[in-house]
Parts: structure tokens; C-alpha cells; sequence
């Protein structure tokens, strides 16, 4: 039987943290998981965006601070962040693939919109 888990709050709380703890407790006792997470990039003690983690390891840029106000017709922005919308379909998109068809059009609904929003 398949098992969804979805984990929100706010910044700060220990989320990716708990996650990673759950996948390496999940992994060393041979249980089959598949996922991914955004983790936060810091430089200079500075947020400077985030990335992708596939739960096999994979990582990508999601999204980085742009001090550019001007946006070109294929760059997509939510805040100060650039998405880089190219390296999130290719790690997550594959995660996705394996999600069953019942659940797949509820999983994640609204990262996805803003990913959709930034692609058109």
C-alpha cells in the first residue's frame, strides 16, 4: 500500500531536518521511499535560495536571490527568488512519475501551480 506524507510550517522548525532523519532511519531498515524536499542555501550566513533534493540524493538549484529587478520573458520569479524551473522538472518531475494516478493531481498542488505559472 502506498503512503503519502506532506509536512508544513513555518520557516525554521526543523522540517528538512526530520525529513532527512526519517529517509536515513527509512533507508538503513530497507523500506522503499521516493521523494524530495527544498532544502535552503545559505552564503555568508545569508539566505541566497534553495535547492531540490531527490530522497536518492539527487540535488538542483530551485530558485536564487536575483538582485536584478528586471525579468526576461522566460525567467520566472516569487519574491526576490529566481526558479529555476528547468532543474526542478528534472529532478522532481521523475519523483512525480511514480506517484500514483488517483493521487497525482492533488500531490504538491500548489508548488506546481507556481512552477506552471512560471513556464508560461
Amino acid at each position: 500500500m502506498s503512503r503519502h506524507v506532506f509536512l508544513t510550517g513555518p520557516p525554521g522548525i526543523g522540517k528538512t531536518t526530520l525529513i532527512q532523519k526519517v529517509t536515513q532511519a527509512l533507508k538503513s531498515s530497507d523500506v522503499p521511499i521516493d521523494g524530495f524536499y527544498t532544502e535552503e542555501v545559505k552564503e555568508g550566513g545569508r539566505r541566497r535560495g534553495f535547492d531540490v533534493v531527490t530522497l536518492s540524493g539527487k540535488r538542483g538549484p530551485l530558485s536564487r536571490v536575483s538582485s536584478d529587478s528586471s525579468t526576461s520573458r522566460r525567467e520566472c520569479r516569487v519574491g526576490q527568488y529566481v526558479v529555476d524551473v528547468a532543474s526542478f522538472e528534472q529532478l522532481v518531475l521523475p519523483v512525480l512519475r511514480n506517484v500514483s494516478k488517483e493521487n497525482r493531481n492533488n500531490i504538491l498542488q500548489d508548488i506546481l501551480a507556481a512552477v506552471e505559472s512560471c513556464r508560461q
